[in-house]
């Protein structure tokens, strides 16, 4: 018989795969931490291991106007959409039920590419250093949309991000949402909801705790606040009794291996991997080893997800 090629192509892809997870050395974490203490994150990462969620503050964000511009971003698209420019004050026709959904508002769909502000929401430092925390490296954008919500009489369900996943949900993170919002969250304005620590449960809420508004705490926050949540808390919203519109920016990360809710890797402009950081590519998918011929860069090993959380 002849001897194995240990320098074969497949060999080589797999080096190292099926090794037992406690041989491998993960540099990933090191340099999560460093990136995570040199922006001052530390007692966000934290909120993220206990609660399951973090806010950050416009002055911990310290994005300057960034949050301002991606309002007027996505009030500019929403009326390329539907003629009119809405009113967030709620003073104008775009306010009334004609125009958005009674307690819902707009969703507006896809707005990666509608304009480069929503490029430099994705790459911002401290975005991605919690995302990171929460799903490595490697992991990439699954879809960024964006709601325009208006006063109604209806709350929003306690729910998990871990859509279609069955109990019980892996402890560590699969997917995780960083929403910025771009108007005021108080009681009035119907602010997000979280059940803190239910990260840690691994399941769906049952229906009778999905309508259980008193097991969640809403969060009070300034516009150009970020708030970061790991894909197994329980969260939902309250509805919203003041006039006018709440304006938010959804940015949903998965792990490499989950198939994205949007397939960036076969849409993504040239142009704007060109003029972005090597991490935009990352992020798009374009490094995924099984994106075949949209696959840019070297190529990952296969062992990547052996590496631990953090690869």
């Amino acid at each position: 018989m002849a001897p194995a090629n240990n320098s074969s192509p497949t060999k080589a892809a797999f080096a190292g795969a099926f090794l037992p997870e406690a041989d491998l050395i993960d540099p990933a974490l090191d340099r999560i931490r460093a990136e995570i203490d040199r922006l001052g994150l530390e007692a966000n990462a934290f909120d993220l291991d206990t609660l399951g969620y973090t806010v950050l503050t416009p002055e911990k964000m310290n994005a300057g106007d960034l949050a301002l511009r991606l309002r007027e971003a996505l009030l500019d698209f929403a009326k390329s959409s539907t003629g009119r420019r809405p009113d967030i004050d709620g003073n104008g026709p775009a306010a009334e039920s004609s125009w958005t959904a009674v307690g819902q508002g707009q969703f507006l769909h896809h707005v990666m590419y509608k304009n480069p502000v929503f490029e430099e929401a994705l790459m911002n430092p401290r975005t991605l250093a919690l995302i990171t925390y929460l799903l490595g490296e490697n992991c990439v954008l699954s879809s960024m949309n964006a709601m325009l919500k208006s006063a109604g009489g209806d709350h929003l369900e306690l729910h998990t991000d871990q859509v279609g996943t069955p109990a019980p949900f892996p402890a560590y993170a699969q997917v995780a949402n960083a929403t910025w919002a771009l108007t005021d969250y108080t009681l009035e304005t119907g602010p997000i909801t979280f059940v803190p620590g239910s990260h840690r449960w691994c399941r769906h809420p049952t229906r009778r705790e999905a309508v259980d508004q008193s097991l969640a705490q809403p969060v009070i926050a300034p516009a150009g606040s970020l708030i970061v949540w790991h894909g197994n808390t329980w969260h939902g919203a309250h509805a919203r009794q003041a006039p006018g519109l709440w304006v938010n920016l959804m940015i949903y990360f998965c792990r490499w291996y989950i198939l994205p809710q949007v397939l960036y890797h076969q849409t993504v402009p040239k142009a704007l991997l060109e003029r972005n950081p090597e991490r935009f590519g990352v992020l798009m998918g374009r490094r995924n080893p099984y994106a075949g011929q949209d696959l840019d860069g070297a190529t990952p090993s296969m062992s990547l997800g052996q590496l631990g959380p953090f690869a």
